[in-house]
Order: structure tokens, then C-alpha cells, then sequence
């Protein structure tokens, strides 16, 4: 068991009396309401509140008008940190809240902590995110002299994968769960970092400039079910000298490794291949020391696989790597599909994913939810939501926002447009979800202007115009 659990654990257990104040609860101390300057460096405009910090994760319980609800909030990538900002967010909404490290410190693209720490990669997997909330039901009831009537988890990316551990590994520990773009196959997904970075970058001729982009999007361009659009890359393929509107052999197969995806898994999307910091950041992207696929997928062999400092992608072996990487699958991948616990208990699951996403394949949603479906009543519990032109948890070309983060706030704060109220209706009045409209603001802020919205429709339905179809 991880250093920082024990401490958990001893946290949860003290000797605090119900309903105590504050200071008598261990590590604790209140924040008073106004401006508070968090340990990362900004300033957050937040409500008194009593501030519990453990050694690696923080829970905050609103001093004044709590509203009952316990938020758990998940962490992208490989952790490391905790998210002051939202936080700050939810506290300001009367939730009480807690976020954790995932029991280390460092970059969310930086896995070094792994190296010769098996109990760390144990509490990062899985093991963080029920200790975390076990430790904080029971500090919330000694500080408010009873437990949070609704228990709440929510992330987006490895926040996702979390969520979807706890739906998996802890269904008894929430009553509602939003799992967001969810790396749930973390040991796949990460090889087919390396798997389509690999062949980019080692096949004579394969790399794909960014100039070429726009041609590639133009070449995508869909209407209807995103499901049905599969153009071959064929058509790209240069009649004369080479130019930025068409490809050469060896790109046109690697464009078709990027969309199809290495053998037993997913690829991507190219209808907005072009969205800035899309494609160009994520999986076109030179820099090899810029965040992206290829840092992912070094620091993954690197530090977590081969425990190797001087590993890099230069030594990839192809599918004997990929079987390699799957020794760690019983631990980092969320891919069960038995949800009958959730589902027998009353819980309820929304999943949320953008088509035009980068990082995480969007088709592996999918995939998911389908396999869900072949064991269960997925409406009773469980509802998908895909997402045309979003990108990587928010962002993109097309409108975005539907309160799934304090950062893409809803058009209206309700259950029609978002999510999170959604969920929220559905856990606390057995309303369940159908549509979402969501926003697509000015320079993503809801004060310059709204330039458009967009329906969103449970899977397997998609909007065409204001209506859903299947």
C-alpha cells in the first residue's frame, strides 16, 4: 500500500466528532471567502470554505450553503497535480470537492515517477480514486454531522479512464458519473501512439507535413452520420509533382494508418484534420519534445513499460511491444463492460466524446458503449453523447460547450444544456437525459457572444438539424 494511502486512510479514520468545526478536523484550516492564492500560482475567487490537504489530494467543503453534493474530480494524462481552478469552480457551486495527484507530483505528459514504484503505478491506475472518496465521505459527515446525499464523479481524458474505474472497480462510491473522452484502454491507446508515430516518422517518405492539412480535411468533408464517412485516401494520391493538395504513396499510407489505426484498434478522424491544434499538435507535430502522441508514447514505454530511462522510439518492436505493454492492462485499463453493479444499485453513467478528437480514438466510445449494450439496458443507466467538430474534451470548430468543465460553461444552466445538470437530474429526480444543445461561443467566452449551437443526441442517434435520427 502507497505511503500517501495510509495517510488517507488515517485521515478518514481520525478521532474528529460529527459535526466539528473545522480546525478540529486533521490537516484542515478555513479559507475565507474572497481571493485565495493557490500553490500553483493563481489567484481564484472562491467562497469561505474548509481547506483538508492530505498528502496527495486536497478536499474542499463549503463553509456556508452546501448543497448536499460531493464532486470528485478526475486528472488528464499522467496526473501529478491538482486542479486548483476547478476546485474552485465547484466549491463556488456549493459542491464539496476533492481531486487527487494519483499519488505522485510531476507534468500530466511526464511518467519518470514510475520508474522502481510499482505501489505508485498501482495508485495511479485504480487505487487513488476510491481512496480518495472513501477518505472524504467520512471527513464530509464529521464536518457536517452527516454524509453528502449524492456522490458525483467527473474527468475527462485519464480523468475519463478514471471514471470509468469507478463505475467499474467502486460502483457502491457514486451515485452519478460523467466520464469524458475516457482513455479506458489506456495500454492500447498508448501503443497506438507509438504504433502510428512509429510509422510516421521511420517510414522512408511517410511524414506528413502540416501544409497539407487543409487538403486533407477538404478531401473528408462529411455530412450525416460521422460513422458512415470513410473516403479513401487514395483520392489524395499526386498525378503530377508533388504539392501541398495532394500526397504521395507513402503519405496516403500513412494517412491511412492515422485514420484506420494500428491492427486490433482505432484511428482518427480527418474531417477536421485541419482545426488549429488538432492533427497539427497531436499526431503531426515535429517537435519531439512538444506534448503530444509521441512524448505520451516515450514517456509510457519509457518509464511505465520497460522501465528504461533511455528508452525512445527508435527501439519500437511492433506487436511484441504491444503484448509487452498489455502485462500492465489489469491495472491501468478500464475496459470491463459488466456494469451491473452500477446499473443494480441505481447509478447512473454519461459518457461524452468528441468526433474531431485527436488524442483519444472517438470510434473507441463507441466500441465501448456497444459492448455495454450486449449484457445491459444501457437507456436505464447509461447514455453516450458524440460530439460532431469537438475536440479533445472541449474546443474545435463546431459548438462545444455543455457544461462538462467549469471551462466550457452551458447556454443555460439547466438540464437541456448541461451535462452535468443532466446527470444531475437524472440521479436526484429520475429524469432521464435526452437532448443537449451546445454552445459555441466567441473566442470561447460566453461574455463576447454566442456564434452558434448544435443538438447533441444520445448514441446511437445523430442530429440532423434540430432533430435526432438514427
Amino acid at each position: 500500500m502507497g505511503r500517501w494511502l495510509i495517510a488517507l486512510l488515517w485521515l478518514a479514520c481520525a478521532g474528529a466528532r460529527a459535526g466539528a468545526s473545522c480546525v478540529d478536523l486533521p490537516n484542515a484550516h478555513l479559507v475565507p471567502g474572497g481571493e485565495f492564492k493557490a500553490p500553483d500560482g493563481s489567484s481564484l475567487a472562491v467562497p469561505a470554505f474548509c481547506r483538508i490537504q492530505g498528502v496527495s489530494f486536497e478536499l474542499w467543503l463549503p463553509a456556508a450553503n452546501w448543497n448536499g453534493r460531493y464532486y470528485q474530480l478526475g486528472t488528464g494524462g499522467f496526473a501529478g497535480s491538482i486542479p486548483y481552478a476547478a476546485l474552485a469552480a465547484e466549491v463556488g457551486q456549493g459542491n464539496a470537492v476533492a481531486a487527487t495527484d494519483s499519488g505522485h507530483q510531476g507534468s500530466s505528459f511526464d511518467a519518470s515517477w514510475a520508474l522502481g514504484a510499482p505501489e505508485r503505478v498501482i495508485d495511479y491506475g485504480y487505487r487513488s480514486v476510491a481512496a480518495t472518496a472513501r477518505a472524504a465521505g467520512n471527513l464530509i459527515a464529521q464536518y457536517y454531522g452527516k454524509p453528502a446525499q449524492h456522490r458525483y464523479f467527473a474527468g475527462c481524458s485519464n480523468g475519463g479512464r478514471q471514471a470509468l474505474m469507478a463505475a467499474q472497480r467502486s460502483p457502491q462510491l457514486w451515485d452519478g458519473i460523467l466520464a469524458g473522452a475516457p482513455a479506458y484502454n489506456w495500454t492500447r491507446q498508448l501503443s497506438a501512439f507509438a504504433w502510428i508515430q512509429h510509422r510516421l516518422r521511420n517510414t522512408p517518405g511517410g511524414w506528413i507535413g502540416t501544409g497539407k492539412l487543409p487538403a486533407i480535411q477538404r478531401w473528408a468533408a462529411c455530412t450525416g452520420d460521422p460513422r458512415n464517412c470513410r473516403p479513401d485516401p487514395a483520392r489524395l494520391l499526386c498525378t503530377g509533382p508533388e504539392n501541398d493538395a495532394c500526397l504521395t504513396q507513402p503519405q496516403v499510407e500513412s494517412l491511412r494508418a492515422i485514420v484506420r489505426g494500428p491492427p486490433g484498434y482505432f484511428g482518427y478522424e480527418p474531417e477536421s484534420a485541419a482545426v488549429p491544434g488538432n492533427w497539427e499538435r497531436w499526431i503531426l507535430n515535429e517537435d519531439p519534445a512538444a506534448d503530444s502522441q509521441l512524448k505520451f508514447a516515450q514517456q509510457f514505454y519509457r518509464f511505465l513499460v520497460f522501465r528504461d530511462a533511455g528508452w525512445d522510439l527508435s527501439r519500437w518492436r511492433g506487436a511484441a511491444d504491444v503484448q509487452r505493454a498489455e502485462a500492465l492492462a489489469a491495472t491501468l485499463d478500464a475496459t470491463d463492460t459488466d456494469l451491473q453493479p452500477l446499473q443494480q444499485r441505481g447509478g447512473k453513467l454519461l459518457m461524452y466524446f468528441g468526433w474531431a478528437d485527436a488524442v483519444i480514438s472517438p470510434r473507441a466510445a463507441i466500441n465501448y458503449y456497444e459492448n455495454v449494450s450486449r449484457s445491459a439496458d444501457t437507456q436505464s443507466f447509461f447514455r453516450l453523447y458524440m460530439v460532431p467538430g469537438m475536440t479533445h474534451c472541449q474546443g474545435g470548430s463546431a459548438p462545444d460547450a455543455f457544461g462538462q468543465s467549469s471551462v466550457s460553461p452551458p447556454l443555460v444552466d439547466d438540464p437541456q444544456h448541461s451535462i452535468r445538470r443532466a446527470l444531475e437530474a437524472w440521479v436526484e429526480r429520475g429524469i432521464a437525459p435526452r437532448t443537449l444543445v451546445a454552445a459555441k461561443y466567441t473566442n470561447g467566452d460566453p461574455a463576447h457572444g454566442i456564434e452558434a449551437t448544435q443538438l447533441l443526441c444520445p448514441y446511437p442517434a445523430h442530429a440532423v438539424g434540430y432533430a435526432c435520427v438514427k
